[in-house]
């Protein structure tokens, strides 16, 4: 049972993590845009985008004879359940070539926040086990009440499976809000140099 339980959970956070790539340990997002317009107009194009949106990014490296553009950003709190909260944050990447723009996400990180007291870093990877233990945990709890006959234990069960249920949709929706920044990010770089990626 165990056995099976460690390859659902693998299983669960290969599916979570398909628009994500682990590349050296660390979980990435990439998207190639091409576009006809050569590495000085779109480093031009690119930099200013970041520079109006200055409040929302923050610019660490801005090296244009190498035509790579990174900022941090960093995203709103959201809850794991009523005790756990975290703030997501990540860097992202762009590097700029002749018709050609690598649009990278990386180093995402969660500043998790314990009963408002415990603060403490985790990684994508750590979201992906939150997500797979749940999913797990639900499966066991069904079993057993599939099992159970006393009422009142019956009663109990469903409970925490609805529990769990809900803890599980705040996971998800954490995840959820992350791929759908990193796309919005994509999708304006496109629109930025009137380029194309493939979804």
């Amino acid at each position: 049972m165990k056995k099976l339980s460690l390859l659902f959970i693998i299983f669960v956070s290969f599916l979570h993590a398909q628009t994500l790539e682990l590349v050296g340990g660390d979980y990435t997002y990439t998207k190639i845009i091409n576009t006809g317009k050569q590495k000085k107009n779109l480093y031009l194009v690119l930099k200013k985008w970041l520079t109006n949106n200055s409040s929302q990014y923050t610019l660490n490296k801005d090296d244009q004879r190498s035509g790579i553009l990174s900022f941090e950003e960093r995203l709103p709190l959201v809850h794991y359940n009523e005790s756990q909260s975290t703030i997501p944050s990540y860097t992202n990447a762009i590097e700029i070539t002749n018709r050609q723009v690598i649009y990278r996400v990386d180093r995402i990180v969660f500043q998790d926040i314990f009963g408002g007291m415990t603060n403490t870093r985790n990684d994508y990877q750590s979201l992906l086990k939150r997500i797979a233990f749940s999913v797990s945990t639900i499966n066991e709890l069904k079993e057993q009440l599939n099992k159970e006959r006393n009422i009142k234990n019956r009663f109990n069960l469903r409970k925490e499976i609805s529990a769990e249920n809900e803890k599980l949709s705040k996971l998800n929706n954490i995840n959820t809000l992350l791929t759908e920044h990193f796309d919005s990010n994509a999708k304006a770089i496109a629109e930025q140099i009137e380029g194309t990626y493939q979804e």
